[in-house]
């Protein structure tokens, strides 16, 4: 078995900002609208290591495609399994187009 450097691999996950800062809510009370609740993709490192991948078996994500998905061209995955198996190894900056409902080409 030939030796491999392990791939590089920070984990993506939302940050929630529930609670507005003072000014955020100050400004809300002048404009009279309710805070919004915002989410950002952020990356933190990984308390335990990334999901080995079987050379004999690359992919961990099974799925059957069905027919609808063939006809519109769009595979939905899971959220999970996006964030564990896809997102991981992505840099942030093209991870965070996802954020913004674009889709990626997929060869299928």
């Amino acid at each position: 078995m030939v030796d491999q450097r392990p791939l590089l691999s920070m984990k993506k996950t939302f940050f929630y900002n529930l609670f507005p800062s003072k000014v955020e809510e100050e400004a809300c009370k002048v404009k009279n609208t309710p805070h919004v609740v915002t989410r950002e993709l952020v990356e933190i490192r990984d308390l335990y290591p990334a999901p080995k991948i079987d050379l004999q078996n690359p992919w961990p994500i099974k799925k059957s495609i069905a027919h609808d998905e063939i006809v519109v061209g769009m595979l939905m995955i899971p959220l999970f399994e996006m964030f564990e198996y896809i997102l991981r190894y992505w840099t942030l900056d093209t991870a965070k187009t996802l954020e913004n409902d674009c889709s990626v080409c997929v060869d299928m």
